[in-house]
């Protein structure tokens, strides 16, 4: 069993509020300035928590994931 450390709940709250609002990993990395591959590519490392999520596309993310920006910061 995996521990939940803040960095797994985020991941998690990432991928989870994406599938619930029916965006596809490219929509989302779109959402939040990405373009094409790239888009999915950035998107798929934040919900594995292998880049952490630049501080000037929180803001975008939060939009996009229709939550308060304090819910993406641990």
């Amino acid at each position: 069993m995996v521990a939940s450390t803040p960095s797994n709940r985020f991941c998690d709250l990432i991928r989870t509020r994406r599938i619930i609002l029916g965006y596809t990993q490219r929509q989302l990395g779109e959402m939040c300035g990405y373009q094409g591959r790239s888009a999915e590519n950035t998107i798929q490392k934040w919900e594995y928590g292998q880049n952490p999520v630049p501080a000037d596309r929180l803001r975008r993310l939060a939009k996009a994931l229709q939550l308060p920006l304090e819910a993406l910061i641990p």
